[in-house]
């Protein structure tokens, strides 16, 4: 995936626009947007603000910073909508775009020991419980 056909960049590009409908901030190294689906409301993803693919390839530095970021929106999230827990996870799975989902996880949580990607797609993309 190179940076024209990433759909992280074009967020990115949109952010720095003023154009990103789900943009809830830029923070030093990350944009932070609301995941498109909110069934676990509150859920952010956090797109570093230029294409690299793989976080072990930056200098340790980089990778603190982006980390600060992670943790000022757990904090935020955490203190806003107080969820039983919250999941990191940097994947790259699918999007070859250095990201961080930061997933609330709330008491109505039907498999609260599992990561939510075992759950089944639709029910993961319906509104809040």
């Amino acid at each position: 995936m190179t940076a024209e056909s990433c759909p992280a960049c074009a967020t990115v590009a949109a952010a720095r626009q003023g154009k990103a409908a789900a943009l809830v901030a830029e923070l030093q190294e990350t944009f932070v947007v609301l995941a498109e689906h909110q069934r676990y409301e509150g859920w952010c993803i956090l797109l570093l603000k230029d294409h690299e693919e793989h976080l072990a390839a930056l200098d340790l530095d980089r990778q603190a910073r982006i980390f600060r970021d992670v943790a000022r929106v757990g904090k935020a999230i955490t203190a806003e909508l107080a969820p039983r827990r919250l999941n990191f996870e940097c994947l790259g799975n699918r999007l070859h775009h250095i990201h961080w989902h930061v997933i609330p996880r709330y008491a109505w949580d039907p498999q609260p020991q599992d990561t939510l990607w075992v759950r089944p797609a639709p029910e993961r993309e319906t509104g809040c419980a």
